[in-house]
């Protein structure tokens, strides 16, 4: 290796099913047939789809409901995705998306959800974002609404007192201004 290359800090263990099982989840659909792809199994596009409808679901629970911003109340934007596939998904399949919370600032959040496959009993994958908070109306960044704020900091407190390391990419983090 030369002295120029950079090396990558080693990733954590993926955690186990029982882990990513014991945190919170809202979405859990059967795969219909039409997710299917050439290959017969679930295409990349739907498990962006099921993430997104499986985090919606999720951040509804703190006032970032998809019905809350069609409102023009409080919303985020994904600005950042990174996906690792672990074990396929079919059609029938039946799945639900459980969702931990990494870091927020005052403006982003930085989460991390799983996609566990009950038929097979697997962890089928994981999607690490990066979302920052925008005003609808004016269609740029701006802070987190206090209230919405402190119940993600109850859950967050939760979430970073687990017992296991999140398997992050290492390629995104929340930033922060200084001072």
């Amino acid at each position: 290796m030369s002295s120029s290359s950079t090396t990558r800090p080693p990733r954590a263990a993926f955690p186990s099913l029982d882990q990513v099982l014991a945190l919170p989840s809202e979405y859990r659909v059967v795969v219909p047939h039409e997710f299917s792809d050439g290959n017969g199994h679930m295409n990349i596009a739907r498990y962006m789809q099921l993430h997104s409808d499986g985090g919606w679901a999720y951040f509804a629970r703190f006032g970032l409901s998809e019905e809350s911003a069609a409102a023009g109340g409080p919303t985020t934007f994904d600005v950042e995705h990174h996906i690792v596939y672990r074990r396929e998904v079919l059609a029938g399949h039946d799945v639900s998306v459980h969702v931990r919370l990494i870091d927020r600032s005052d403006t982003a959040l930085h989460s991390l959800q799983f996609l566990v496959n009950r038929t097979t009993g697997e962890v089928a994958n994981s999607h690490e974002a990066l979302s920052l908070s925008v005003d609808l109306r004016t269609r740029t960044i701006a802070p987190i609404p206090q209230d919405l704020a402190s119940l993600l900091d109850a859950r967050l407190a939760v979430d970073r007192s687990l017992d296991w390391d999140p398997p992050l990419s290492g390629a995104m983090a929340v930033r922060r201004r200084p001072g």
